[in-house]
């Protein structure tokens, strides 16, 4: 039945094909075809674990829509653009014909088909630019739509409102009653499961309260991905082996109910914490800050690499009311010991509340800062990003080299270990509730407030997407050090030829 309806929305010369050249069948995962070919709803979510296809069924759909209602103008992209390339534009330009595309410019994230397959248009890449205040669209697509808030949201829905006239057979806008026809708008979005508090439970789940009607869900697990034969038995094994139980739940099952206990349950000392770590010239250096009155200001100095990876290089935190000067000063003598300098610094934005009286004047906890010499930006405060974020680089993945082996099978977040006082917040970083009880109250949820400085801090760094080395820094070999490693690894005896002779007998 899907493969007769893929027919219908293709062109006759275009077989879409898995990453192995295979031709696409998508009667072996029914969830995936139901999402790709569902026309009822105008609002459509696909979930659940790894591997699942969701990414691929995102993609055809964008196209089918672009092509099965000619003219018309789409939006596909997720909250960061450079991953967005790397990982949804890639897979869409690989099921995609370049023979289809008239005009791209990738530059400026604009595509357009060729007349006879569709000539619509598709506008793609990040959700941080200021892009859709005059723009109407006749569908959009959302990947890792967890990664977004419900403003997000709600933006892109306020711009489903172009009139894509349907055209028949003849080549003529479609009339009723004299009227054009024009085609339906929607909105779809994949995603990995990230709680009950979610906008995408709350308005898509069957069991919420405030599900949305003309809103549908779709989940798969990794396991039904792995049934169709979108992934390798051996990919499933190394998840199972290097992911954490409640990892396992999310990533694997494409559970909602996740996380209890440990807010961090992923993050380890054995696996993220390192003796010494060295940052390399071409490294961007951020720091983060977490001001405290009463309690400690927590100050995090973050180095990122050009292979995505994350060290808390240094840290300082002090409370028992020490003055904005103080820390100032601190701030200043830490941050000159990296040659690199300061790429950024990050403050609470609640900082830059003009609150703060001296007699007539009243100024605002940033404007200390600013005195003394320190010049932070408002560091974000999404609390669904920082998450994602924090989780995805605590996780330890099969294909990523750790920095100082070598070896696959690495997370991308790592602490210096003199770093104790962010180490023993994430260790005992928690949540205020059990996320079960939660769900059945209907209930946010939330981590405890309570000794959470330096965990402020990391979330303003990673919600904020700061940037790493725009270049890849080559390492080149040392073959003298190698020369001198070999020596010292070299026993002469051990080569040496068993023989008899006198001290033998």
């Amino acid at each position: 039945m899907y493969a007769e309806t893929a027919k219908l929305f293709a062109p006759k010369e275009w077989i879409p094909t898995g990453s192995g050249g295979e031709p696409l069948d998508f009667s072996k995962l029914p969830r995936q075809a139901e999402f790709l070919f569902d026309m009822a709803n105008r609002f459509q979510a696909y979930g659940g674990g790894l591997g699942n296809g969701k990414t691929t069924a995102g993609c055809l759909k964008a196209w089918f829509l672009s092509y099965l209602f000619p003219g018309n103008c789409g939006y596909m992209g997720r909250l960061d653009g450079k991953e967005f390339r790397t990982t949804t534009w890639a897979e869409f330009r690989r099921l995609i014909p370049e023979s289809f595309i008239a005009k791209k410019n990738d530059q400026l994230g604009y595509l357009r088909f060729k007349p006879q397959y569709g000539g619509s248009e598709i506008i793609y890449g990040d959700l941080k630019e200021d892009r859709f205040n005059n723009i109407n669209l006749g569908w959009f697509y959302v990947d890792q739509a967890e990664e977004i808030d419900e403003t997000r949201w709600s933006l892109l829905t306020s711009r489903l409102r172009r009139q894509t006239p349907l055209i028949g057979d003849d080549d003529k806008p479609i009339l009723f009653n004299g009227e054009p026809l024009v085609a339906p708008t929607y909105g779809f979005a994949t995603f990995n499961p990230e709680g009950t508090s979610s906008y995408l439970w709350r308005f898509f789940h069957p069991d919420s309260p405030e599900k949305k009607d003309g809103y549908q869900l779709y989940q798969a697990s990794t396991y039904d991905g792995l049934a169709a034969g979108f992934i390798p038995q051996d990919y499933v094994d190394d998840m199972l082996r290097l992911f954490p139980p409640d990892a396992r739940k999310r990533y694997l099952d494409g559970s909602w109910d996740v996380f209890s206990g440990r807010v961090f349950p992923q993050f380890s000392v054995d696996t993220h914490v390192l003796d010494y770590i060295k940052p390399q010239p071409h490294w961007k250096v951020y720091c983060s800050i977490d001001h405290g009155i009463k309690n400690p200001t927590a100050v995090g100095w973050w180095g990122l690499d050009e292979a995505g990876n994350r060290y808390l290089l240094d840290e300082h935190y002090e409370g028992d009311g020490a003055s904005v000067k103080h820390h100032c000063e601190v701030i200043k003598a830490k941050s000159a010991n990296f040659k690199q300098g300061i790429a950024l610094t990050y403050l609470d934005s609640a900082c830059w509340a003009a609150n703060q009286s001296r007699g007539d004047n009243v100024y605002s906890i940033v404007d200390e800062y600013n005195s003394y010499g320190v010049f932070p930006v408002k560091g974000q405060k999404d609390w669904d990003t920082g998450y994602t974020r924090i989780v995805h680089g605590l996780t330890v993945d099969p294909q990523h080299a750790h920095p100082e082996t070598g070896d696959l099978g690495s997370p991308r977040i790592f602490v210096a270990s003199h770093c104790q006082a962010f180490i023993k917040e994430a260790l005992g970083y928690r949540w205020k509730k059990n996320r079960i009880t939660a769900q059945l109250k209907n209930t946010p949820d939330e981590p405890m407030d309570y000794n959470d400085h330096h965990m402020d801090e990391w979330f303003y760094f990673e919600a904020s997407h700061p940037q790493g080395p725009s270049v890849v820094i080559k390492k080149t070999r040392d073959l003298l050090a190698e020369v001198r490693a070999q020596r010292l690894k070299y026993n002469p005896l051990a080569d040496a030829p068993e023989v008899g002779g006198w001290m033998a007998y």
